[in-house]
């Protein structure tokens, strides 16, 4: 095969990739690293690959001694390292890239040359981080719910008087948390409305209450955290309405109101006509 087959295919590689000799200058470098670099070959062919691409002492040091490992024989890597790339308008802006390097020796010259292989990660990376975040998250939350679910336990078994009676009450605390994360899913985790609280709650008996119940205040959305316990809350409230309160008479009525004084929300539950 022609030295100007290897030209072409090199030239006309879907990767970034490039060639440097024993000084570190460039020698070649492909149509997608000039477009990756945002350099042309006449920026970079001739030129030590430090001066086109400064960088920190550090940085160079540590960069400096793996490619002399790969001018040595030995084929490398650098896996997700971040890059400034200056713009030709001046902008600069960080790049990750996995990199990998081999060499190559020119028998008829007695050089060696180093070849690099570049693929730009960035959007790679960030998919990682926000998947560790949520894992992180989500670790967070199961932690935090089972914690809940063993108070709920713990709390119902002290005020029920028998075996049939904590189940009741425990299974509906549990499908009270369970319509809870349901509707926050639905939200994005963005916290509930106080109303829509209240209605969700209020499902079980849907059709049967919904006209006997008033519901009076401005649009309040509550954080995560507060979402959950004040479903919480209104669960009990409604249990203790289904055991004692307007739910267990036609003629009951609930009048629920809520404003806000000072940032501080302030709730009345008026439950009437039994």
């Amino acid at each position: 095969m022609s030295k100007s087959i290897f030209q072409s295919i090199f030239e006309n590689m879907p990767n970034a990739a490039m060639i440097l000799d024993a000084n570190l200058d460039f020698v070649a470098a492909n149509d997608a690293y000039c477009i990756a670099v945002q350099r042309t070959r006449e920026q970079l062919l001739g030129n030590n690959m430090f001066d086109v691409f400064p960088d920190t002492p550090e940085r160079m040091q540590s960069v400096t001694e793996v490619f002399m490992r790969t001018l040595a024989g030995e084929p490398t890597k650098l896996e997700a390292q971040p890059y400034k790339m200056v713009h030709p308008n001046g902008h600069t802006e960080e790049r990750i890239w996995q990199i990998a390097q081999f060499p190559i020796t020119c028998e008829t010259e007695g050089s060696t040359y180093l070849v690099q292989r570049a693929e730009d990660v960035t959007e790679r990376e960030a998919l990682r981080k926000q998947r560790d975040l949520v894992s992180a998250e989500l670790n967070h939350r199961v932690r935090n719910t089972l914690a809940v679910v063993q108070s709920v336990a713990d709390h119902t078994g002290l005020v029920s008087p028998d075996i049939q009676s904590f189940l009741a009450s425990f299974n509906g605390r549990i499908a009270a948390m369970s319509r809870n994360f349901a509707a926050l899913t639905d939200s994005h985790w963005h916290g509930l409305d106080l109303e829509e609280i209240l209605r969700t709650e209020l499902d079980p008996y849907a059709g049967l209450v919904f006209d006997r119940i008033t519901a009076d205040g401005p649009p309040v959305t509550l954080t995560v955290r507060a979402s959950k316990f004040t479903a919480m809350l209104v669960h009990e409230l409604i249990t203790n309405a289904s055991k004692y309160g307007f739910l267990t008479d036609p003629n009951g009525r609930l009048s629920m109101r809520w404003w806000l004084d000072d940032e501080l929300l302030n709730c009345e539950w008026w439950e009437t006509g039994m």
